[in-house]
C-alpha cells in the first residue's frame, strides 16, 4: 500500500508470466448460453442521491414476461457492475429483474474514486435503489462479491427485512493482503487530517482470476482503479468490526461461496463469520482450486447456477399476476 501520485501501469506479459492462468472463454461468449440464458432486455439510468452523487444503475429483465422478484448484484472494490453483465443476464434468463449499480466512486457513478468517509453511504445507496425500483422485500435477494458482500452484510444488518436471501461471494470479512505497520499508522493519521490521500493497492491482479481473457480485460479497463484513499481503508475496517459484532443478530437466509485459493481476502474468515451468524438457514461452499473472483473464473456458469439454484429455493419465481408480487417495478428498457 505505497503512497503514490498516479495509477500504476501493469504490464500484461509480466502478469501472464507471473501466474499460472487457465485459458478460458470470455464470460460474454457462449458460456452465457451454457448457464441458461433466455431473451433479456437491458436498460440503464442515473439515480441522483441527496448529496448530489449520481449512481449508474443497470436493469436486466426477461424480455417475454414481467418477473415478480428482484436481484440486486453488488460488485467489489475498485471495479464496476459492467463486469457482471454475463451473470446478470443469466439471472434475468431465470425470471429475475436484475439491478446492477456502480457503487459511488466506482465505474460510471459519481463521487471521489474508491473513497468514502462512512461505509454506511454504500448501504444507504443500496436502500435507495431498492426503493427506486419498488422491490418487494419478500421477493428480493442480494448477491455481493468481495467488498460488495461486506456492503450487502452491513445493509442487511442496518435494514433488516429488506431482502429475503443473501448470497456472499468471496466476502471481504478479513483482509489477506498484509499492510506494513508503519504504513498502517501513517494511513491512520491521514484518515483524519487528509482522508483523500491515495495509496496504491497491494493486490496483485493476477490473483483475481485464472482466466487470461478476464485478466487482460481487467488490466485494460480504464474504469478499474488501482488505489484507495486513507478514508476508505479505515471506513472499511470499521464496517468489518460491525459486520462481525452484529453477525448473531442476522436472521436472513445466507449462502457463502469462498474461493479456496483466495489471496485477497482471508478464505477462513467466511466460514468463521457464517458460523457466528444468527440465521437458521445458512450454507457454506468452498471451491478449492478457485481464485478470488468466482463469477469471473473459467467455470463461472456452474458457480452462477449454484447461486441461482439456492436462491430459487428461497424466492419463488411466481407469476407477475400473483397478489404477492410488486405492483409496479420501475425498470427502464433502453435496448434489447
Amino acid at each position: 500500500m505505497q503512497q503514490f501520485t498516479g495509477e500504476r501501469v501493469v504490464d500484461d506479459a509480466a502478469v501472464s508470466a507471473a501466474c499460472e492462468c487457465v485459458r478460458a472463454p470470455e464470460p460474454h461468449s457462449g458460456d452465457v448460453a451454457r448457464a441458461g440464458l433466455a431473451a433479456v432486455s437491458y436498460g440503464e439510468e442515473q439515480l441522483v442521491r441527496p448529496d448530489s452523487i449520481s449512481l449508474l444503475v443497470r436493469h436486466y429483465q426477461p424480455a417475454q414476461e414481467t418477473a415478480a422478484r428482484t436481484l440486486l448484484l453488488v460488485h467489489g472494490l475498485s471495479e464496476h457492475g459492467e463486469r457482471y453483465d454475463h451473470v446478470a443476464r443469466v439471472f434475468a434468463g431465470r425470471r429475475w429483474n436484475v439491478v446492477v449499480p456502480d457503487a459511488r466512486g466506482h465505474g460510471r457513478s459519481g463521487g471521489t474514486a474508491t473513497h468514502v468517509r462512512q461505509f454506511r453511504r454504500y448501504c444507504d445507496d443500496l436502500n435507495a435503489i431498492l426503493d427506486h425500483v419498488a422491490a418487494a422485500p419478500g421477493r428480493t435477494a442480494v448477491v455481493g462479491h468481495s467488498m460488495g458482500a461486506l456492503v450487502a452484510i452491513r445493509h442487511a444488518q442496518r435494514f433488516p427485512g429488506r431482502a429475503a436471501a443473501l448470497a456472499l461471494i468471496s466476502p471481504l470479512l478479513r483482509v489477506a493482503v498484509r499492510v506494513p505497520a508503519g504504513l498502517f499508522v501513517l494511513g491512520r493519521v491521514l484518515s483524519f487530517v487528509a482522508p483523500r490521500t491515495r495509496f496504491q493497492t497491494r493486490v496483485d491482479p493476477s490473483l483475481t482470476t485464472r482466466s487470461l481473457d478476464v485478466l487482460a480485460r481487467r488490466l485494460a479497463d480504464p474504469l478499474i482503479h488501482r488505489s484507495v484513499t486513507a478514508g476508505w481503508f479505515f471506513a472499511m475496517r470499521r464496517a468489518l468490526r460491525n459486520a462481525w459484532r452484529e453477525a448473531p443478530g442476522l436472521r436472513v437466509p445466507l449462502l457463502v461461496l469462498q474461493a479456496g485459493q483466495d489471496r485477497i481476502v482471508d478464505p477462513d474468515a467466511a466460514r468463521e463469520w457464517l458460523a457466528s451468524a444468527g440465521s437458521a438457514d445458512k450454507t457454506f461452499r468452498c471451491l478449492p482450486e478457485h481464485y478470488h473472483e468466482l463469477l469471473n473464473e473459467p467455470d463461472w456458469p456452474e458457480t452462477a447456477t449454484l447461486v441461482a439454484d439456492w436462491l430459487d429455493g428461497r424466492v419463488d419465481a411466481v407469476p407477475a399476476s400473483d397478489p404477492a408480487s410488486p405492483a409496479s417495478l420501475r425498470h427502464p428498457v433502453l435496448r434489447t
